[in-house]
């Protein structure tokens, strides 16, 4: 994991700018930071990285990295890069995937981004053709940004380090701030633009072509798509595949030349990871827990269940007021140059400042199971609609299981509703649930507006591909990427493995949630792997906290914060907030809270950068 900066430009950069961003660009790299000018035709073409080292602990693996004809600034993983050098029946100079991958560019050129499993932001030079090669991998995990004005163009890890380049804060993009406040989260990677105007991410599963005359060309170099060899196996088939496809892709990411740890919860996802980990590869990985006094998010009991049965070392960070959120808030927003997006993603910095105190360089987490397995709420009446239209004796049976098991303890009042897409299977009005009460607050009202991308036919399969792509696990890969790294930590998703998302989107929505139990396949896999009082959790608890354990909102400190003027007043009521935070009652609501805390965020936010 490290951090990468391309500054195509015809200015050079005096020797005090360049000391500067090497400094800033130390959290995202500690154990190196450097520097290289290339001419590209009539400009010069900067290069800056900064190295987290994990594989190769070497200095030859240091980067800008040449090979041949070809200058590489990469970050990420590629963990398939042993075999990938296996393949090549040649002795290389370093035991790192950096070196795999320009050789692997060497011989495919372009085509070799396929072929690669792993998370990527790679740049890499091409002296003959005189171009630059951007690349993204499938999933965004690794965050690259993109900026181009007046003949020059940024590529960069952090927005941090584009405003270092510049000189100067970026003007807000507003309509990305509005769309936030009314919609929420879930809004927010719709498409690739950043809160600031001319800044944009770099498109997943993406290949950008810079010319000498700064001409940019874009494709996709994979698609997501069903197998339909696959689509016809039994249950029992997928079951056996999707159990191997799942270990090896822990085992690929238990691949490092340093310690690896585990972001653990009391749930299935990580609890798996765990599992493999430690019973399979015998790997007994030291795992980090937030714990929170709510009922609501208090999962330590079964922490401790998975964690002894593993016989892995826990620490079980508990959420107190002693500890200061409100500034952890304001640090974090300060040094990402972007807002931290919830409530989960606050904690996950805490989270992660506890895994740098362990000297741990490298963490796990459970991240995108739900949206490739069928774990989410909205799931089971999809598999409902489609047995109602397709098998009538399955979709009572559902239905029967359903309402005993499941609808008794739903919040969601449209997950209530058996039928929610029995008339409308288009209808997306729960997706931004807290529109009506965020709506209240905003000034410059914009009416409910959602718009849902078309990769698959079947209504499941469709939905799920969205939340992969555009609503919550770009959350999540945000997330991971700027707390983790803030603290030099490389964090890693072993469920976004392309062999093991490939196959389960094949797999037809009524095995996904056999019986009507969501993530169905997941649970049969790991029978026998995972302790059962997790495996056999029906409901969902959630990686979250409640805002009234985070915040003393009687505290002046905040209160004076609220009060101070801001260019955020021009988008919400000043007068409607100052009530809100004096109501605990109405904050004990899950939508007020999640809403209180976006204004926070965005009002440090702009107050800073404004």
């Amino acid at each position: 994991m490290c951090g990468v900066l391309a500054y195509i430009t015809s200015k050079q950069i005096n020797p005090n700018k360049i000391l500067r961003i090497k400094n800033l660009m130390k959290c995202r790299g500690p154990d190196d930071q450097s520097y290289k000018k290339i001419s590209f035709g009539n400009k010069n073409l900067h290069l800056f990285h900064s190295r987290l080292s994990i594989q190769d602990l070497n200095s030859r693996s240091n980067q800008p990295y040449i090979f041949k004809d070809y200058i590489l600034i990469f970050n990420g993983e590629i963990y398939n890069f042993k075999e990938l050098k296996k393949n090549l029946n040649k002795k290389l100079r370093t035991s790192s995937d950096t070196e795999v991958i320009l050789y692997y560019y060497f011989l495919y050129k372009e085509k070799c981004f396929e072929l690669f499993e792993g998370m990527w932001s790679v740049v890499i030079y091409d002296k003959k053709k005189k171009k630059i090669i951007v690349s993204r991998d499938r999933f965004g995990e690794k965050p690259l940004l993109f900026y181009k004005k007046n003949q020059e163009i940024i590529i960069s890890s952090q927005l941090s380090f584009i405003s270092e380049i510049l000189d100067t804060n970026q003007n807000f993009n507003n309509n990305k701030i509005n769309n936030f406040l009314h919609f929420g989260y879930k809004s927010l990677f719709k498409n690739n633009e950043t809160f600031f105007k001319n800044i944009s991410w770099v498109g997943k599963a993406t290949l950008t072509v810079i010319d000498k005359t700064l001409n940019v060309t874009k494709k996709n170099y994979w698609k997501l798509k069903r197998d339909k060899k696959v689509e016809k196996l039994s249950l029992k088939e997928h079951i056996t595949n999707a159990k191997k496809l799942l270990i090896n892709a822990v085992d690929l990411r238990l691949v490092s030349d340093v310690p690896i740890s585990l972001n653990l919860s009391g749930g299935i996802d990580s609890g798996a990871i765990c599992s493999i980990a430690s019973k399979i590869f015998g790997k007994k990985l030291e795992t980090f827990s937030v714990i929170d006094s709510d009922n609501r998010y208090n999962e330590s009991d079964l922490i401790k269940e998975t964690a002894k049965d593993c016989g892995v070392k826990t620490n079980l960070i508990n959420l107190n007021k002693n500890t200061d959120f409100f500034d952890i808030l304001k640090k974090s927003n300060e040094y990402n140059y972007y807002p931290i997006l919830t409530i989960t993603d606050l904690i996950h910095n805490h989270l992660s400042y506890h895994v740098k105190k362990r000297g741990f360089k490298v963490s796990l987490s459970g991240s995108g199971a739900d949206e490739i397995y069928g774990g989410y709420y909205d799931h089971y009446l999809m598999v409902l609609k489609e047995l109602k239209d397709n098998n009538p004796y399955k979709f009572r049976k559902y239905l029967k299981i359903w309402n005993q098991n499941i609808k008794p303890n739903l919040r969601n009042t449209f997950f209530k509703k058996h039928n929610l897409f029995f008339k409308n299977s288009d209808f997306r009005g729960y997706v931004f649930d807290n529109y009506d009460n965020n709506r209240k607050y905003c000034l410059k009202k914009i009416n409910y507006n959602f718009h849902e991308k078309k990769y698959f036919k079947p209504l499941l399969k469709n939905r799920m591909a969205n939340e992969l792509f555009n609503e919550t696990v770009p959350i999540f890969t945000h997330r991971e990427d700027l707390n983790s790294m803030q603290f030099s930590i490389e964090s890693r998703a072993p469920f976004l493995d392309t062999k093991l998302i490939e196959y389960l989107f094949s797999v037809k929505g009524t095995h996904l949630l056999n019986e009507c139990q969501n993530k169905y396949i997941l649970r049969a896999s790991l029978k026998g792997i995972l302790n059962s009082k997790v495996l056999n959790l029906k409901m969902k608890s959630g990686f979250n906290a409640s805002i009234l354990n985070l915040f003393n909102f009687e505290d002046k400190k905040i209160s004076n914060f609220v009060n101070q003027d801001s260019e955020l007043y021009s988008f919400v009521d000043k007068s409607k907030i100052k009530k809100l935070i004096k109501n605990k009652k109405l904050l004990k609501n899950n939508g007020y809270s999640k809403f209180l805390f976006t204004f926070l965020s965005l009002k440090i936010f702009m107050d800073r950068f404004s």
